[in-house]
């Protein structure tokens, strides 16, 4: 049995799932008022886990290459040129900064960080364009999520500081 990509990131996928399950287990599924905080992870864990063992078990190998029918579309890695290895490894980068940065930095410096990555060096958009949206995404986030639905979002110093400038001009 050789290991294709397609096994590698399915290993990798229950790898990962395993962890989530461990830790959602640490979690009640059932309460006296219905369904706990384990039961989703706990759930969608156990189903990430059945489908990296389905294709473990039923991949066959690398395929030959296969042809896309968009022009910018990469069917795979070692398949792709510089510039779109490039791009992929910036979306990585992106991931990274998204988890790390929103446990370290809070919500708003990672919704700027994630949003100027991607579209600035990901994408090649103007620093203008990408600055606009970037501030737009995060406003709309905390007003959205923080204010208008009471989601706990994950705070950092940049937060708290935009939480006492709101509050010194009379808006929260």
């Amino acid at each position: 049995m050789t290991f294709s990509g397609a096994r590698w990131t399915a290993l990798g996928l229950f790898c990962a799932a395993a962890a989530a399950f461990w830790q959602a287990t640490k979690l009640s599924r059932w309460g006296f008022d219905g369904p706990g905080p384990g039961l989703y992870p706990q759930v969608i864990a156990a189903i990430c886990m059945a489908l990296a063992l389905l294709v473990l078990a039923l991949d066959r190998g690398d395929p030959a290459p296969v042809a896309t029918d968009d022009d910018e579309a990469v069917a795979r890695y070692d398949l792709a040129g510089p510039q779109e290895r490039r791009t992929f490894h910036i979306y990585l980068l992106a991931l990274v900064v998204l988890v790390a940065g929103s446990w370290l930095a809070g919500f708003i410096v990672t919704s700027l960080a994630v949003t100027i990555i991607t579209m600035r060096f990901a994408e090649g958009v103007s620093w203008r364009a990408t600055l606009i949206t970037a501030a737009i995404i995060a406003l709309a986030g905390v007003i959205v999520f923080s204010w208008l639905l009471q989601v706990s979002l994950p705070e950092g110093p940049a937060d708290l500081a935009f939480r006492a400038l709101l509050r010194q001009g009379g808006l929260l």
